[in-house]
């Protein structure tokens, strides 16, 4: 409660000294994949990318840039990201892979930190809550002789809500049709989507799910110009 409470202080911070407040959208495509092992027992599982789809609105608020090279700001916004993994089953011929998309509503937090005059770069980090909302899930294989360990989420046993983190970069610029971002990105989520109860089952303990891909944006810009600030 202590680290959210100076989450929404650090917030509350740049609103007040905020000279730009962006408000966009965005939308674009990635790749993921899972990690799933376990720490005692051996896991053999060949999980591959997945493509998938994202999109989401944000809300950037630009304190006035100074005189320093490197200016920050601090973004919130809420997501929809597809999830999830591709199971190759190396061991039995003509066995078709395995698919599992699972689809979360993302709410990152982020700061960045930017630079650059029509062209500003800028690169990005941050913390997100994860919550599933849906799950496309293959049929689960039958084979007697499947030497490959098989493992998916089942909504009776394994969690909804998770956390991990967020980096991107990328450039934005402004027009006067609005702003235009681009932007490319990787996730990692530090939570196990598997709930594994304790270590005494071969259950993996470890999922992690990681997304890499890129998204492009508009915004749209309230408050002054920085660049007549500072002239």
């Amino acid at each position: 409660m202590k680290i959210l409470w100076l989450i929404c202080t650090a917030c509350l911070m740049h609103v007040g000294v905020a000279q730009k407040i962006y408000v966009g959208a965005k939308a674009g495509g990635h790749a993921s994949s899972a990690f799933i092992e376990h720490t005692i027992f051996n896991t053999t599982m060949n999980t591959t990318f997945l493509p998938g789809v994202n999109g989401g609105v944000f809300v950037r608020y630009l304190p006035k840039a100074g005189d320093s090279f490197l200016n920050s700001g601090i973004q919130l916004g809420v997501n929809y990201v597809q999830k999830g993994w591709k199971q190759i089953f190396l061991d039995i011929e003509n066995l078709p892979a395995y698919t599992a998309r699972m689809n979360y509503l993302e709410i990152p937090l982020e700061g960045i930190g930017y630079f650059g005059g029509k062209n500003k770069y800028f690169i990005s980090a941050g913390l997100h809550l994860e919550f599933l909302i849906s799950t496309d899930l293959d049929s689960e294989p039958v084979e007697d002789n499947l030497i490959s360990d098989f493992y998916t989420y089942e909504s009776s046993r394994d969690r909804e809500v998770g956390y991990g983190a967020r980096l991107a970069g990328g450039l934005f610029r402004e027009m006067s049709i609005g702003t235009v971002q681009v932007e490319g990105f990787f996730s990692y989520s530090f939570s196990n989507f598997i709930d594994a109860g304790d270590l005494t089952t071969e259950t993996p303990d470890i999922s992690n799910h990681w997304v890499v891909g890129f998204t492009v944006g508009y915004m749209v810009a309230f408050g002054r110009n920085q660049e007549n600030e500072m002239e």
